[in-house]
């Protein structure tokens, strides 16, 4: 676990997608108050509980995009007393017992430290995107990737030349379902949406996958999302 600016760390991990190596990244605020919200939490070993503690109360865990809920329950067994926050979609996979719906009618009850804006129309993800105020960082879960140029050895190097890389999950990028397209239910409502966070004047993309973007991070993602205005 790394400190990335005041009351913001990140946590690196991988896993394995489809035979490839997937890198991940879980984002923890340190909020006004004291207490800790966790954005898109990674597996949890005893090392990495005790790191967590140390840094405060861990009260709210955040699963932002549908595709994000392998180690939610993992979490919640571990720190019981926190709230569960998830996407749409996330309900469906798991049973969470009680938890809170992160749609469009989500009251942000976080508002003094972070905005949060709802992706609207694509159900395929129903992800939320948050601005850590203190910091300027702009928290996503797979809106935006960034993927390494370098190719891993073996089969998974294979897969990532064939397979992935054509796909679109190369250096700087949309997710894919978006930059194709499909996915968006109305592209003015989302064309809406992109302009409220360009909006936010931020100056780093915090991804969950891949290298965190510290460089011209506005004008990364202006150019990524020009796509939705023409």
């Amino acid at each position: 676990m790394r400190n990335i600016g005041e009351d913001i760390w990140v946590h690196e991990d991988v896993m394995i997608m489809a035979g490839a190596p997937l890198r991940l990244r879980m984002t923890i605020v340190r909020l006004s108050d004291g207490r800790l919200w966790l954005h898109s939490p990674t597996a949890l070993s005893p090392a990495l509980k005790q790191e967590v503690e140390a840094l405060g109360p861990v009260t709210f865990l955040v699963g932002a995009s549908n595709g994000h809920n392998k180690w939610l329950l993992q979490w919640q067994e571990a720190f019981p007393e926190a709230g569960l926050y998830v996407s749409g979609g996330i309900p469906k996979k798991l049973n969470l017992g009680k938890y809170h719906l992160l749609d469009e009618a989500f009251d942000n009850i976080w508002r003094e430290d972070l905005e949060r804006e709802y992706m609207p129309g694509v159900s395929f993800f129903n992800e939320s995107v948050f601005l850590h105020k203190k910091t300027r960082s702009l928290i996503v879960t797979d809106f935006i990737q960034n993927h390494s140029d370098e190719t891993p050895p073996g089969l998974a190097g294979v897969l990532t030349k064939c397979i992935f890389r054509p796909l679109g999950f190369k250096g700087k990028c949309l997710a894919p379902p978006l930059k194709m397209g499909f996915t968006i239910k109305n592209k003015v409502d989302f064309a809406a949406f992109v302009t409220r966070v360009k909006n936010w004047e931020f100056e780093r993309i915090v991804v969950t996958h891949g290298d965190i973007i510290e460089t011209d991070a506005g004008q990364v993602f202006a150019g990524l999302c020009e796509r939705f205005f023409k």
